[in-house]
């Protein structure tokens, strides 16, 4: 992944694309990547983050290490149900870099064996998050998922703010 130089115009940047059955999403929040990196790792702080808008509520399970699993299910605040993530962590560097497989059933936007990296580019203040998710099956199932990162990475960014 290529960086960018950070300065404080680059702040709530949002670029998100979806092509070729991979989302990439570059997003510039205001917090130290070590902060970041926490935020997106630990299970209470992703409980506050983590899903799109329809979202109640958040259980997640995880030993995180590289080799180990997490799971993550979601309740609908419409009433719909719940829908579950699960994979395993394929290589973590504490603050900087994780990486991990990405399954779940939904029938909107499965996802089987897919890939999610997620860098954390640390600019002082400031930490440029780059996000690419890859290997989905169909391209609805990448634009499903950009919708749902893109909208994960608004309450994250929030959160950082706050």
């Amino acid at each position: 992944m290529t960086s960018t130089k950070i300065d404080n115009k680059n702040i709530g940047e949002k670029i998100s694309k979806c092509e070729n059955l991979t989302v990439l999403i570059r997003r510039t929040v205001k917090a130290p990547a070590a902060k970041a990196f926490r935020a997106w790792t630990e299970v209470e702080q992703m409980k506050k983050w983590f899903g799109c808008n329809e979202i109640s509520s958040i259980e997640v399970t995880q030993d995180f290490v590289v080799g180990g699993q997490y799971s993550i299910t979601a309740a609908s605040c419409t009433g719909s149900g719940t829908n579950t993530v699960h994979g395993t962590f394929k290589e973590i560097i504490q603050d900087k870099k994780v990486v991990y497989t990405w399954n779940n059933e939904s029938p909107n936007a499965p996802a089987q064996d897919t890939v999610v990296s997620v860098e954390f580019i640390d600019h002082g203040d400031h930490t440029e998050i780059v996000l690419e998710h890859t290997k989905f099956a169909v391209d609805k199932s990448a634009e499903g998922h950009s919708f749902g990162w893109n909208q994960s990475l608004d309450k994250l960014e929030a959160l950082l703010a706050s």
